[in-house]
């Protein structure tokens, strides 16, 4: 198969050559691309200030969960093992025994729940904020 197109149709590529014979660029003052430039150029510039300015309150919002977090969490954890033990943190008022067991280990069941609750949450911000910096790179060093 030849993919020349002259051989293939003669009045086709006469109507290509003509095409690009009549094309003639226009070329534009040096003045007016420098200004289009340099105003594309701010507009980046402003982009990349908003996106930083972003990622700063962002990254303080994870802070702030973060140390709340803990601080609630302490002190959940901190209620719950110090109330006494002869005192179920709720009761469901029936002999069934899947429910006794859970009322009988209330405490510790609602410790454990709380205390993975808070793993996760440590594990979602470490993720979150490592996930912060990989866009910090992608936005300043990757140009």
């Amino acid at each position: 198969m030849n993919d020349d197109i002259r051989l293939q149709d003669p009045l086709r590529a006469s109507t290509f050559e003509e095409l690009f014979d009549s094309f003639q660029p226009t070329l534009t003052d040096s003045n007016l691309f420098n200004q289009r430039l340099e105003r594309k150029l701010a507009l980046i510039d402003e982009i990349r200030q908003a996106q930083a300015a972003q990622i700063r309150r962002y990254r303080m919002a994870v802070v702030a969960a973060f140390v709340a977090g803990i601080v609630l969490g302490g002190g959940l954890l901190t209620f719950i093992l110090t109330t006494p033990p002869s005192v179920p943190l709720f009761t469901f008022g029936i002999n069934f025994y899947p429910l006794l067991f859970l009322e009988q280990n209330s405490r510790l069941i609602v410790a454990l729940i709380s205390s993975l609750m808070i793993a996760f949450c440590i594990v979602a911000i470490m993720n979150s904020s490592e996930m912060i910096s990989k866009q910090r790179k992608f936005l300043f060093y990757e140009q």
